[in-house]
């Protein structure tokens, strides 16, 4: 990222091109030189910025990652209990609608699904882990 030039470097150029535009007083190659010059200074201005930003954005990356890794540990992730309860109250409403249909595959999968959910709520902790392979759809 460092292909910018040195702010000595830069400095040293753009007091040449400066210099040199007022050597040749009027017209347009003065003009073209002065104009190059403050070009030259935007570009340095916003690769400079555009670095800043990149510094930035991967801190926020790896700030993210960090907070993710702390989420989310062997194989579990942690699920706020509000969740899980409104999970298995889904199911039992699921599990409800498919009785009635007269779907007893469905009403089996939704029931114990929800019977598993309650469970967990009924032996843990306020701060639940949920294994990643019981976050596939049932």
């Amino acid at each position: 990222m460092n292909a910018s030039p040195e702010i000595p470097d830069l400095e040293v150029t753009l007091r040449f091109l400066r210099r040199f535009a007022d050597l040749m007083s009027t017209g347009s190659n003065s003009e073209n030189l002065l104009r190059a010059a403050t070009l030259l200074e935007a570009s340095v201005k916003r690769a400079n910025e555009a670095e800043e930003q990149l510094r930035q954005a991967r801190s926020n990356c790896a700030t993210m990652e960090a907070q993710l890794a702390a989420l989310s540990r062997d194989a579990h992730i942690q699920v706020p209990i509000s969740i899980l309860r409104l999970a298995a109250s889904q199911f039992q409403a699921l599990a409800r609608a498919f009785e009635n249909s007269g779907n007893v595959v469905s009403q089996a999968m939704c029931s114990a699904s929800a019977s598993t959910l309650d469970s967990v709520l009924e032996t843990n902790s306020p701060r639940l882990s949920v294994p990643r392979s019981d976050q596939t759809s049932h």
